[in-house]
């Protein structure tokens, strides 16, 4: 979200997006239930968000824009359970149960950067808002969202920004992941630009799968990725080492 935030600095972007939002040449966007955006919008360019309005009702309908190019358009998966693949370019039918979660859909070649799921503050943070604060921001991770299969050479790249947060002359670094897929493993490459002069608390990145893909992880050029076992939502996560 933070990094959402750094790129509508940056370039007007806003983080909540239309249904239609990079595929204008799907006409589908382009009818009156989507145009209005009321039920469904993008959070950054790979999280799809969706919803029930009615009271009594726990599944929601959403339309999965598609590419209407060239290139070839691998889809989505259902972030919560049944963690299913859907076609682009259709409607379908979610499961939103109540207390458990609004649908949410991942776009395939997309990724979403992660950090602590607590308050956290950068060193060298000595406001008084923050020296309350025990934990460090020194922990990264990037959910990935590949294929089921191979990507028949297709490399996606997804870039976010960082930067400490409080300093009046903001210095904002990018990071990009880089990733492709066979049936038996996933190629990932990672790069950082810090010329910015901001430089993280973190090192390493953890790279977190899609639920149910257990394929190995390993680098584009032969850095060591360590096998880290499955997180509490029982994803399988790797360890590239910086």
């Amino acid at each position: 979200i933070y990094s959402l935030g750094l790129e509508s600095h940056l370039t007007a972007s806003p983080p909540q997006r239309w249904v239609g939002w990079g595929y204008e040449s799907d006409p589908e966007v382009w009818t009156k239930a989507l145009k209005s955006g009321d039920e469904q919008f993008w959070f950054g360019d790979t999280i799809m968000v969706g919803g029930v309005y009615e009271p009594g009702v726990s599944v929601a309908k959403l339309y999965l824009p598609r590419k209407v190019n060239d290139q070839f358009d691998f889809g989505y998966v259902n972030m919560n359970e049944p963690y299913n693949y859907l076609a682009s370019g259709q409607w379908v039918e979610v499961p939103s149960e109540w207390r458990k979660s609004i649908p949410l859909l991942a776009r395939i070649g997309g990724a979403i950067p992660v950090g602590k799921p607590v308050h956290t503050r950068v060193p060298g943070d000595d406001t008084p808002a923050s020296v309350a604060v025990k934990e460090v921001d020194d922990y990264r991770g990037v959910e990935i969202f590949p294929p089921r299969g191979s990507s028949h050479g297709q490399v996606f790249s997804t870039t976010w920004f960082e930067d400490d947060g409080i300093s009046l002359e903001a210095r904002i670094s990018e990071y990009t992941v880089t990733y492709s897929s066979t049936e038996e493993k996933v190629i990932v490459g990672f790069s950082r630009d810090e010329k910015s002069g901001f430089v993280p608390a973190w090192k390493d990145l953890d790279i977190i799968l899609h639920n149910g893909d257990e394929r190995r992880v390993v680098s584009d050029i032969g850095k060591t990725v360590e096998y880290k076992g499955k997180d509490s939502r029982g994803r399988v996560v790797y360890t590239l080492k910086n």
